[in-house]
């Protein structure tokens, strides 16, 4: 016969978590919208039956994630959801910075090639025009590399590349995507490092072949230049 597994002792969750939940439960159930304020701390330490040590740990938390935001003098106040202050509390999460960027690459990859297929439907004759002038701004750009060992043509590249894929995705119908594949960008460790000459080339090369086959209108073609860009060897770009 099976041992009967225990139920979890719900004593032995923190408190502070549970007035977390309570808060959030309050505002959904009393519909407050961005702008609304909280009752007073003295108010909700009595409701809730907690010192204000604990509710103030418990809305900490929620200001963490960008609910909340407590001002002396103004009160605790709703906050409009805003994805780049979430994404950086995800990032700040992330203790291993290697492993942060391992992570970015991988969910950029997926969130691209997902979407290629919208952006190669909804780009625009101006849209692509501008991928022009940027695989062109990268072409010059190498071609100043290799006559420099400065740091600033780098980082310029990736200014480049990183329009680049704003440009490919701009026309989508998405705004979450968009501000997702901006803040993969700004977190970008690659305007810090040097890559090689080789590295670089290949980049440009990956993105003239996009362009190519936007401009031309060939869907497979296309495709087949989204996923060698972010086959091995890849280097950011």
């Amino acid at each position: 016969m099976l041992e009967a597994s225990e139920m979890k002792n719900l004593k032995s969750r923190k408190l502070y978590l549970q007035v977390y939940d309570e808060i959030k439960n309050y505002i959904e159930e009393n519909h407050l919208v961005p702008g609304d304020k909280l009752p007073s701390e003295m108010k909700m330490c009595e409701m809730l039956g907690v010192s204000r040590n604990v509710l103030r740990e418990a809305v900490k938390s929620l200001e963490i994630t960008g609910t909340l935001c407590s001002t002396p003098g103004a009160g605790i106040v709703i906050q409009e959801f805003n994805i780049n202050f979430f994404l950086r509390s995800l990032v700040y999460s992330v203790r291993d910075e290697e492993q942060l960027f391992k992570e970015i690459e991988e969910l950029r990859r997926v969130l691209e090639l997902g979407f290629a297929k919208e952006a190669f439907g909804s780009i625009s004759p101006e849209s692509l025009e501008q991928l022009r002038k940027e695989v062109e701004n990268m072409e010059e750009i190498f071609n100043r590399i290799k006559k420099s060992h400065s740091s600033v043509f780098g980082i310029k590249f990736a200014k480049s590349d990183a329009a680049f894929h704003k440009i490919l995705f701009q026309s989508v119908d998405n705004s979450m995507l968009k501000s997702i594949i901006e803040f993969f960008w700004a977190c970008d460790k690659y305007y810090n490092i040097k890559t090689t000459h080789h590295n670089i080339e290949l980049t440009v090369e990956k993105h003239k072949k996009i362009y190519d086959a936007l401009q031309e209108g060939n869907y497979e073609k296309y495709m087949k230049a989204m996923r060698l860009h972010f086959q091995n060897g890849y280097s950011k770009g």
